[in-house]
């Protein structure tokens, strides 16, 4: 449109924006220090080695890292008994997503995930112009049935993230295993396993071998959760040695950083202080979830760092004022659920144990006023 000859229309953007319930961020109305544990981060600082790395890295942050990263692959396939070839890094595993549904998934094309699946899979699938197709879930787990009965001659790609996120629930291997033998040849069926570390640290290895073993299965890991490296934003995938070069053409050349890089290569070093800090979540989580319970509060299983939680017989207004409650009573900063059917729910990250003992004295005084 013109006016005169001047171009009045405004650019218009190709993408709908995804709507999501916000987290609170006004001042504290007592005056308290506030606790986040809204973003499922562990609760520690960087481990001894890597301080000492990112120190001496910062020394250097004039020269990009290795657009390859490959020191890292080399010791990621080291330590997961893998073939560098077989791996690429990435800003986090967020960035490898939207890379392998660049690759394979257009306008015309559907993306499959579970009812209540990782939100990054349908942001991803947005960026494409895909059409979003998600399978019912068991229990909030997902249903390897409903996913294999969903997949249509326009299925391009399966996105599934175990455990699950925001879920926190887990499929067992065989499931993994059955749902890769099912899926046709030409999709691609990427397994997130984000969280895969508080479900048992060495439990990826079998997932690892079902992308050894079918040309078509790409595993997606990270660093972001049981390595502590949130703020580093250093993920990877393991995926058929066919695919790196699409996948490198559609990533960005040096999108892992060098002070990143530095990080993720001493976390590996320092693995016995990461194995402690899990078993440590792991315990702080089973014990956390028995505490909520006595309370009326429910917790569904989880083999993550976070437990999402609903009040016994309450609806989405309770929870809600709940998620207010943590914040103005104690400080706590709690996430709102941002999938479609999860509203009566709320879900937060284990943190040291005082801070949980923090969070279970502030439920208690909101159970006890209901």
């Amino acid at each position: 449109m013109s006016t005169d000859g001047v171009i009045t229309a405004k650019p218009q953007s190709y993408l709908t924006p995804l709507v999501v319930r916000g987290r609170i961020e006004r001042p504290q109305p007592k005056g308290l220090p506030t606790v986040n544990l809204g973003y499922n981060e562990l609760p520690y600082g960087p481990t001894p080695l890597v301080a000492a790395a990112l120190d001496k890295a910062a020394h250097h942050v004039n020269a990009y890292g290795g657009a390859t990263c490959d020191a890292l692959r080399a010791a990621l396939a080291g330590v997961n008994g893998l073939d560098a070839d077989d791996i690429i890094c990435g800003n986090g595993s967020e960035e490898l997503l939207d890379v392998i549904a660049r690759n394979f998934a257009r306008a015309g094309d559907e993306v499959l995930i579970s009812a209540y699946g990782y939100i990054q899979f349908e942001m991803t699938t947005r960026r494409q112009g895909a059409a979003l197709v998600k399978a019912p879930e068991t229990n909030f787990t997902t249903d390897v049935d409903a996913i294999l009965s969903a997949i249509t001659a326009r299925t391009k790609l399966i996105f599934v993230a175990n455990p699950n996120n925001p879920t926190g629930t887990v499929l067992p291997f065989s499931e993994l295993a059955r749902l890769a033998q099912n899926t046709p040849p030409h999709v691609v069926l990427v397994l997130d396993l984000a969280y895969c570390e508080f479900n048992g640290f060495d439990s990826a290895a079998a997932v690892h071998g079902l992308a050894k073993a079918y040309d078509n299965v790409i595993v997606t890991r990270t660093f972001s959760k049981a390595y502590g490296l949130a703020g580093a934003r250093v993920g990877w995938a393991h995926a058929p040695r066919q695919m790196l070069p699409g996948f490198y053409a559609a990533r960005g050349m040096a999108s892992v950083n060098a002070l990143a890089q530095a990080a993720a290569l001493a976390s590996l070093a320092d693995i016995d202080v990461v194995r402690d800090r899990v078993a440590a979540l792991v315990l702080e989580r089973e014990r956390v979830a028995v505490a909520l319970a006595a309370l009326g509060i429910s917790a569904l299983p989880s083999g993550t760092n976070f437990l999402l939680v609903s009040i016994d017989g309450a609806d989405a207004e309770v929870i809600e004022a709940l998620v207010v409650h943590f914040f103005d009573d104690a400080g706590l900063i709690v996430g709102r659920t941002r999938e479609a059917g999860l509203e009566a729910f709320l879900r937060f990250s284990l943190g040291r144990p005082a801070q949980n003992d923090l969070l279970l004295q502030s439920a208690a005084r909101f159970m006890a006023a209901l």
